[in-house]
């Protein structure tokens, strides 16, 4: 793992990681990935935009790519829509996502999918390349289709687990996975409750399953023990874990 935004490679930053909806710090899911000429923005949940603008600016996103309907991972998507359309005047840029995520930008503004968002539905048999960024897809453990986001650039990948349940883990994408942010929803106490998330414990175990080499916690929900997340993940990972921050930048 690198920190450093400067330096080349795949790398993620987190524009917000704060699970079910945002807290002080944070804003809801969104993550940025880019190699050296390419920038895609992996999830849109409330808030995001700000720490966006932060990193690059809106006329150099590349595409968007949203892993489900829950409304804490894409409902900048009707923001950013005025941004593009009486904005910056951009128009039609490539969106990736589920169907059940089509539908409900339709619902909420039919016209953004006409002007600022040109959209092609996914699933976990896709297969996405923007620039020089391969994305691979697989359905994870969730209420709704939700899909687990594999990128891959010059020899290295990274892996978002988006919202999963214990019954899905990171082996049933190809090895190696350099780097993996993963979900730490709940406590290790709530395991076995029926909650459709996974635990500092179970996520630290699966990344170590699947060969993970850095393992980065992220959609703690706001007020909860970010702590006890990092300890149950070093416990099932066999190494020390990282937490997602908004602004922090990984290297893969």
């Amino acid at each position: 793992m690198n920190e450093n935004q400067d330096e080349p490679g795949l790398r993620i930053t987190v524009l917000g990681c704060s699970g079910t909806y945002a807290s002080p710090e944070s804003a809801c899911s969104g993550y940025l990935v880019q190699s050296a000429t390419t920038s895609v923005v992996l999830d849109a949940g409330p808030g995001t935009s700000m720490e966006l603008q932060r990193h690059i600016a809106l006329e150099d996103i590349d595409a968007f790519i949203l892993s489900h309907e829950h409304a804490d991972h894409w409902t900048e998507l009707p923001t950013l829509y005025h941004a593009f359309r009486w904005g910056i005047r951009r128009f039609h840029v490539p969106t990736y996502g589920t169907q059940g995520t089509r539908d409900l930008l339709h619902a909420v503004i039919p016209e953004a999918l006409e002007h600022a968002f040109e959209w092609t539905v996914i699933n976990e048999r896709s297969r996405v390349t923007v620039g020089d960024i391969t994305f691979t897809f697989s359905t994870t453990d969730h209420p709704v289709e939700t899909l687990a986001i594999r990128a891959e650039c010059g020899g290295r990948s990274l892996v978002y687990s988006a919202d999963t349940g214990p019954d899905w883990s990171p082996e049933r994408f190809d090895a190696p996975i350099d780097l993996m942010v993963y979900e730490a929803s709940i406590t290790v106490a709530a395991e076995g409750d029926g909650i459709p998330h996974v635990s500092g414990r179970e996520a630290g175990e699966r990344a170590r399953a699947a060969g993970v080499g850095t393992l980065v916690l992220t959609h703690v929900p706001p007020g909860e023990d970010r702590e006890e997340r990092l300890d149950a993940a070093a416990k099932g990972f066999g190494q020390t874990a990282t937490l997602a921050a908004p602004g922090r930048c990984f290297v893969a």
